[in-house]
């Protein structure tokens, strides 16, 4: 208690002195106290404060509106990175196209040569051109007189695209072939019917060929397989000949195609193709006298029509299984062509293996088919026929196998091996209305052909190519009576092809074939062919060229009683406007 006395006395001194030093500053002055003892801190017990807690009434709320504005700011990166330059197509700006081209020569035998080409440049939506070309000869052959022949032909073409989904194609051409009946000697002619050659002219025994070909349609431009994909197509053809002969065709073509799955796992394409192949035929027969030259018969009073038909639907589809590729259909034909109007099979089947990296393919099938014979068509093999030929459709059922194989980057072989029955086979016997024997009619036979190929290519980049091959040839006929006439037995090639700093451009063909028979049974000699050409570029205008045909010399012979010239050389030029 003594100790808290002295402790109160020098703090209420302490407080006097402090206030009496903020009223007399002047008589400030420094005092220092110093206590010992013992001291002991102690709280002593106060009374708590109590502050209740107050609610009010929250029933009521006051509603809050905020008004606020957002300024979006946008932060600038540091770091800019560096540009990357613009990458250049090879080949821009644009080549420059040529709309046009021509080709002239001239020859032995006065042998004319004239090609012309005209055609719009690079346009995304259109395209349209015309071409003309002209190759005859007026040549003579000793003992068998003129034998002059010539091809001209005229085509317009052009194609629309409208809003790059569908196109519109068509062409419209117009051809001329004309040959003489030349297979018959000056012995011949005396003997037949008293007459030298300068008695007769070359319109006593002139072949004619005419026929204009519209063709029309459209295709829609998916590529996607997985799409739907369509075409069509609308030809009309009309022939017009000598001697009455006349023949009207109509052909409608529809493709359709769409991708399909096979659980999932496997891509397929489903193809139909449909086809109407229809031929009205006319023969108005002229008098005896205006019909070819050894024409027998004193009068002729027939005239004949006929209307013939092919119709042909082939479904098929191509995918993929197990490491093979697989070509499944079938073709079902009407037809109406024949002498008989029936309904046709035809297997339509492929199936292809490819081994060590596509260095090995091989294709086993079993395909068919049927084809119409018109005048058109075989005039085009054999323009010597017989005026009102009749004609018949020709059907047949392949069994093949290929093999191709990969040899190097540079060397590809190629082998065959196929067995096919064949009916209503094409082949051509002399006319014996004729008396010069100078004029065929259209032969069809039954027949089973088996046949072994093969070719070996060599490619070394665009400098050089080489091919061989060849093919063996044997028939079994279904009439032991029927000939075998104008089928080789077998036949070789060998074509060699050189690019020398694009300036001279070489090719060199060899061809043989075999010994043949002709339709009177005689022997045709064996037929070895040499050809080549040679062309020298200038430059992009213009260029030179020189075409040797049948180098060896050979009178062979196409036909019976027909051989060739022994060589034909051309020499010309091409030349391209600016």
């Amino acid at each position: 208690m003594q100790l808290k006395s002295i402790l109160a006395i020098g703090v209420i001194q302490l407080c006097s002195l402090t206030v009496l030093a903020q009223t007399q500053p002047q008589n400030t002055y420094n005092e220092n106290v110093v206590v010992q003892g013992h001291y002991r801190p102690e709280l002593e017990q106060q009374q708590k404060l109590y502050f209740p807690v107050r609610i009010n009434d929250t029933a009521a709320k006051a509603s809050h509106h905020y008004t606020y504005t957002i300024q979006p700011t946008r932060l600038k990166a540091l770091y800019e990175p560096t540009r990357i330059k613009a990458a250049r197509v090879i080949g821009e700006p644009a080549t420059r196209l040529y709309n046009n081209y021509f080709r002239v020569g001239f020859g032995n035998y006065f042998s004319p040569l004239f090609d012309a080409y005209f055609s719009s440049t690079r346009d995304k939506k259109k395209t349209y051109g015309a071409s003309i070309n002209h190759l005859s000869s007026w040549g003579t052959l000793p003992d068998y007189g003129k034998n002059h022949f010539g091809q001209t032909n005229v085509t317009l073409f052009g194609k629309y695209i409208i809003k790059e989904k569908l196109q519109l194609h068509s062409d419209l051409s117009y051809l001329h072939d004309h040959n003489l009946y030349y297979g018959f000697t000056d012995s011949t002619l005396l003997a037949t019917l008293v007459k030298q050659r300068d008695d007769i002219s070359t319109t006593d025994y002139t072949a004619s060929y005419n026929t204009a070909t519209w063709n029309i349609g459209l295709q829609n431009m998916q590529l996607d397989e997985r799409k739907l994909g369509y075409a069509a197509n609308v030809k009309l053809s009309d022939l017009w000949a000598g001697y009455g002969q006349n023949e009207f065709n109509l052909t409608l073509t529809a493709d359709v195609r769409y991708g399909f799955n096979i659980k999932n796992k496997y891509d397929g394409v489903a193809y139909l193709h449909t086809e109407w192949d229809g031929f009205l035929q006319r023969f108005n027969a002229p008098d005896a006298a205006s019909m070819p030259l050894g024409f027998s018969p004193t009068a002729i009073t027939d005239t004949t029509r006929s209307s013939k038909n092919i119709v042909k639907i082939n479904p098929y589809a191509d995918f993929t299984s197990n490491g093979l590729q697989f070509h499944v259909g079938f073709t079902a034909a009407w037809d109406g062509f024949s002498q008989q109007t029936v309904f046709r099979f035809f297997p339509d089947v492929v199936v292809t293996k490819k081994i060590f990296n596509d260095l090995i393919a091989i294709d086993l099938g079993a395909t068919g088919s049927i084809e119409s014979n018109s005048i058109a068509s075989v005039s085009a093999i054999n323009p010597y026929l017989s005026p009102g030929a009749q004609f018949e459709a020709t059907r047949h059922y392949d069994f093949l196998s290929h093999l191709r194989w990969n040899i190097s980057r540079k060397l590809e072989a190629r082998a065959e091996v196929g067995y096919s029955l064949v009916q209503n086979d094409l082949t051509f016997a002399t006319d014996t209305n004729y008396l010069l024997g100078n004029v065929f009619s259209p032969t069809f036979f039954d027949n089973n052909r088996f046949n072994v190929g093969a070719s070996v290519d060599f490619v070394n980049d665009e400098i050089l190519h080489l091919q061989a091959g060849g093919h063996w040839y044997h028939y079994a006929l279904a009439d032991d009576n029927a000939l075998l006439c104008y089928r080789p037995t077998w036949d070789a090639h060998l074509t060699a092809q050189a690019n020398y700093h694009d300036r001279w451009l070489l090719t060199l063909e060899g061809r043989l074939l075999s010994k043949m028979t002709d339709d009177h049974g005689d022997d045709m000699p064996m037929r070895y062919g040499i050809n080549a050409e040679v062309e020298y570029r200038h430059n992009k205008a213009i260029s030179f060229f020189v075409k040797m045909n049948n180098l060896a010399f050979q009178r062979y012979y196409l036909w019976r009683n027909y051989p060739s010239q022994r060589g034909l050389f051309l020499v010309g030029l091409t030349y391209t406007l600016n």
